[in-house]
């Protein structure tokens, strides 16, 4: 039995979204990896994640603009 520690709030579709590192703030890099699947990396941290775990916090609105 799996059990939730946290409920995830993540929007349904990631448009109008930016993808941010959850440790730095920096905007994030996708990347193709060797295996088919994308990651986004952060340059500045050296840190990474694969698209299938992306935290809620790594997800940012775009600034509305007009």
């Amino acid at each position: 039995m799996k059990i939730k520690l946290r409920e995830e709030v993540l929007p349904a579709s990631g448009r109008g979204y930016v993808h941010v590192c959850p440790h730095c703030g920096a905007e994030l890099t996708l990347y193709d990896l060797r295996d088919g699947d994308q990651a986004y990396w952060c340059h500045a941290c050296q840190k990474g994640q694969r698209i299938g775990e992306v935290l809620a916090e790594a997800l940012r609105p775009l600034a509305q603009t007009g």
